[in-house]
């Protein structure tokens, strides 16, 4: 038996198919299946890096050149996580550690979260998917005070605590419908706008064309940005997709993580190749970002991003 011959079967097809899939992800803008799709752009990486070694091995250079081209399609929109770049810093600028965290609504270890939150001396925190939880971390994160507990505005989930007052505490709504909180951060000289959002889940066409609806919502109010203002939470979508590289083509709004690598946070449950990043902060007007980093997942099915901010006066 040919053993070259009998492996390139296997690996003719399965690079076939992962090609396949890579080419129809581009039609993600128009259609939920692809965009779907566009999740995997690190798996099919993986694989046909392995496919390119294996057929590299035997010599098949035709799958090789396959492989290749298949690769190059999935890392070219992958691009902006390691080359982007950032907004200059001010001189003036004001250090806020920002923390963002899909707690997830199962997730029973509350004094664990409070904890690291406490270890991470955060200044800011948004929690996502803690319904009814609101006064259990009141109790649990006494230097954080002031809080807006979004549930009660129709923000399912969203709660946000603050070592400084929270000024205009709202929700921001999309179609008559919440789909953030929203509330100035008040830094004595200078106020930070934040939005903390769990965007829709896009598992059918109908609440994938919600969650495009709310991503774009959110887009709007940050290119209308007059002061420093950030957005953070659970966006429920890949930074490969379309729909969130065109939130990036709005003017004014940037990546937090440009630059920075892959910064996976979802799910905890996976080996780290195969994670995916749908925990967002996107940045607008007179704020930097220092530093973004993937934190704990303490119990939840997500990663905490810790996000360092440089928030400057207009």
């Amino acid at each position: 038996m040919d053993i070259g011959k009998a492996i390139a079967r296997p690996l003719t097809f399965c690079t076939g198919v992962v090609s396949a899939g890579t080419l129809l992800a581009y039609g993600g803008r128009w259609s939920w299946a692809c965009d779907l799709l566009v999740n995997f752009r690190t798996h099919f990486a993986l694989v046909l890096i392995l496919a390119l070694v294996i057929a590299l091995a035997l010599r098949r250079w035709r799958l090789a050149g396959v492989a290749v081209l298949g690769l190059a399609l999935n890392v070219w929109p992958m691009y902006g996580a390691f080359l982007g770049s950032q907004a200059p810093q001010s001189s003036n600028a004001r250090a806020v550690r920002l923390a963002a965290f899909n707690v997830n609504i199962a997730n029973d270890d509350l004094p664990g979260i409070a904890a690291y939150l406490e270890s991470q001396a955060v200044d800011v925190v948004v929690l996502e998917e803690s319904p009814g939880m609101e006064a259990q971390f009141a109790a649990l994160l006494p230097r954080l005070p002031h809080r807006y507990f979004a549930e009660r505005d129709g923000v399912w989930g969203v709660v946000i605590f603050s070592r400084w007052p929270l000024i205009a505490p709202q929700p921001a709504t999309q179609g008559g419908r919440p789909f953030a909180a929203r509330v100035d951060v008040d830094l004595g000289d200078r106020k930070l706008r934040l939005y903390g959002s769990h965007l829709n889940w896009p598992l059918v066409p109908a609440t994938a064309g919600t969650r495009n609806a709310q991503l774009q919502a959110l887009g709007r109010e940050l290119s209308e940005c007059t002061y420093a203002c950030v957005a953070v939470g659970d966006f429920n979508i890949t930074p490969w997709s379309s729909h969130f590289r065109d939130v990036l083509k709005t003017p004014g709004v940037r990546d937090c993580a440009s630059g920075r690598g892959l910064l996976t946070t979802w799910s905890a449950s996976l080996p780290a190749p195969l994670r995916i990043r749908i925990d967002q902060c996107l940045t607008a007007g007179a704020v930097s970002v220092a530093d973004v980093r993937v934190g704990e997942s303490v119990g939840s099915d997500h990663f905490a991003t810790i996000n360092d901010l440089l928030v400057g006066r207009d």
